[in-house]
């Protein structure tokens, strides 16, 4: 269980691991003692009244919640630390949805996308990871209370962190594998036979436990600080009741979601609740209100600023690091034909047709609706301005002169002696990269994780509001409240007019809030899981995926033929992730999930 048993001992690895990391440094001689227990005396030092080391103790966790961009891995191995990532293989989560696939081919990505995944090849498997950081709270949560803290504020804070880190790591689970065992705060030992025995909970039982957790914690969190206060906070990120709201609001709402929430087939199996129930959808635009009610978040804007700022009106819960000053990214996303300082760009993920025909309008109707003005001779003039935020498209303006995707352009010269890779689709991604246009080289942001991308936001506003509207529309139909938190998406996007047109059904407010979710949070992992929490990922990603061949005519003007790109392997079974086999080999009582 949890990576561990005899032959793999990762979870319980993780705690010991960095106790002895912090024991080496220490000048105290240990001789006289066992070495587990003298690391844990060393940790929760009862002759430290500052608890610097239990308090470095819970920070660290705060390092296993898992990064975004490009932390797919195209190589050996998907998802695996960054100690061990090649370079032109990474991709971002987001290739193995319908919004994009990997530029470069013949690699494992890909045979993921074609073959799918299973106990024997997993996929962003988190289990081993989030069971040590939920150790790693319930190690704390065991032994912080023989500290004389001198602090009183700490002994209130860390625990109460500890465990909203915790309900997170839950959430990080049973979004990827349904019900999974709770351990309660019960620190394992690596012999103890009741590892071998533990069972999974039900989803309701996760959902419920996580949710107490955190209204447990949030109300003796650190308090939220002000804008003014996050630029100068250095534990801005750290967990706070509008943090532990918002990830109350994410759990809510996916078990509200038909994925867990059927209707009208009752699903009882473990991954599910005994059967579909609207008061769920209640929960969850409750859950997300009451953050929004704080009234200490607001949208950003310029989007541009998500991009260079860590500290804003709008990014809520992110993954915390140690920054500095880079502009890699900008390399790793940019059309290859781009060399600013004689490197070369790499384009390494290539957005699909689908994603980009969702982008409305500026004048916020969609483009197959014949009163939009869409012309497909110019299929990106007035186009929501949110596409050129998110997508190279061919003739887009990039470091002072035009974007060429077409057959031999600069940016697909279609050159096999090239090294580096050319879109599979005519388009490149670009979201996240600052506004470069007129710029003659790229622009640094605030990066972290060595450099390579902006600190990674979990959760931001924007999400709130169309978490809000999507509960509320579920549970009481499309109200002024769910046309308001669209409304404030659509108008900081730049859409004139921004309202949705009056008198939407419930479908048709669902289908708005849904596109709505897929262009203003592209890429930042949320579609991949909106298509599973929606049970659509067999009809929108279990198809055709398709592109663009872009001509460039004698007369100056481009011609456009669309392509099948790839057709992914889906499987009803894909809904959830598979359990490794070396986690149900090992325990005999952990249920495997469904089809696999």
């Amino acid at each position: 269980m949890y990576c561990c048993m005899k032959k793999n001992y990762g979870w319980i690895c993780f705690a010991f691991v960095a106790v002895i990391f912090t024991v080496s440094s220490c000048k105290k001689a240990f001789e006289d003692k066992p070495l587990e227990l003298l690391t844990i005396d060393f940790i929760f030092d009862q002759n430290d009244p500052t608890g610097d080391q239990a308090y470095k103790w819970v920070t660290n966790i705060y390092s296993k919640i898992p990064s975004g961009y490009n932390r797919m891995l195209g190589g050996s191995s998907l998802g695996v630390s960054s100690s061990v990532r090649t370079n032109i293989s990474l991709v971002p989560l987001e290739c193995f949805s319908d919004d994009a696939v990997p530029s470069a081919d013949g690699n494992e990505a890909w045979n993921i996308i074609r073959g799918g995944y299973s106990p024997l090849i997993t996929f962003d498997d988190n289990w081993g990871n989030c069971y040590s950081a939920i150790r790693a709270a319930n190690i704390f949560l065991n032994y912080y209370q023989q500290v004389p803290w001198a602090d009183s504020s700490r002994k209130v804070w860390l625990p109460n962190e500890a465990r909203a880190l915790r309900a997170y790591f839950y959430y990080e689970l049973i979004r990827r594998y349904g019900g999974v065992p709770l351990l309660g705060d019960k620190v394992f030992d690596s012999n103890d036979p009741e590892l071998l025995k533990l069972k999974r909970n039900s989803f309701e039982e996760c959902v419920n436990y996580i949710v107490a957790e955190l209204d447990m914690a949030k109300d003796s969190l650190r308090p939220d600080a002000s804008l003014a206060g996050r630029t100068t906070d250095a534990d801005f990120g750290k967990m706070r009741k509008s943090i532990a709201l918002a990830i109350k609001a994410k759990v809510l709402l996916l078990a509200a979601s038909p994925l867990f929430n059927p209707s009208p087939t009752p699903d009882r199996s473990y991954t599910g609740y005994p059967s579909y129930n609207a008061e769920r959808w209640k929960a969850a635009a409750d859950a997300a209100k009451a953050l929004i009610d704080l009234g200490i978040y607001d949208l950003e804007p310029n989007r541009y600023t998500l991009m260079l700022q860590r500290a804003n009106k709008e990014h809520i819960f992110f993954r915390m690091s140690d920054p500095r000053i880079d502009n890699s990214y900008s390399y790793y996303m940019s059309p290859p034909g781009y060399k600013p300082a004689n490197r070369n760009s790499e384009g390494r993920v290539s957005p699909t047709q689908e994603f980009v025909d969702a982008f409305p309008m500026k004048n916020g109707k969609a483009i197959t609706d014949p009163s939009s003005g869409f012309t497909a001779s110019n299929p990106y003039a007035g186009r929501d301005p949110r596409l050129d935020q998110s997508v190279f498209y061919n003739g887009a303006k990039w470091l002072q002169r035009p974007v060429e995707i077409f057959e031999g352009g600069r940016d697909k010269p279609n050159d096999v002696t090239l090294a580096a890779v050319q879109t599979q689709t005519g388009y490149y991604a670009k979201k996240f990269c600052a506004n470069d246009s007129s710029s003659a080289n790229y622009t640094t942001t605030f990066f972290r994780d060595g450099g390579f991308v902006p600190p990674w936001c979990i959760i931001r506003y924007a999400d709130i509001l169309l978490m809000y509207a999507e509960a509320q529309n579920e549970y009481a139909g499309p109200d002024a409240a769910v046309y308001a938190a669209v409304a404030k998406i659509r108008q900081r996007a730049g859409l004139s007019p921004f309202a949705l047109p009056p008198g939407l059904s419930q479908d048709q407010m669902r289908d708005a809030v849904r596109n709505e979710r897929r262009i203003e949070l592209a890429f930042e992992e949320q579609r991949f899981w909106d298509i599973r929490r929606w049970k659509i990922a067999k009809t929108v990603y279990g198809t055709a995926l398709h592109g663009v061949t872009i001509t460039k005519n004698t007369n100056g003007t481009f011609s456009y033929s669309p392509k099948v790109v790839t057709t992914p392997y889906f499987t009803d079974a894909m809904y959830l992730f598979p359990i490794a086999i070396k986690e149900t080999q090992v325990n005999r009582s952990m249920e495997q999930n469904p089809g696999y």
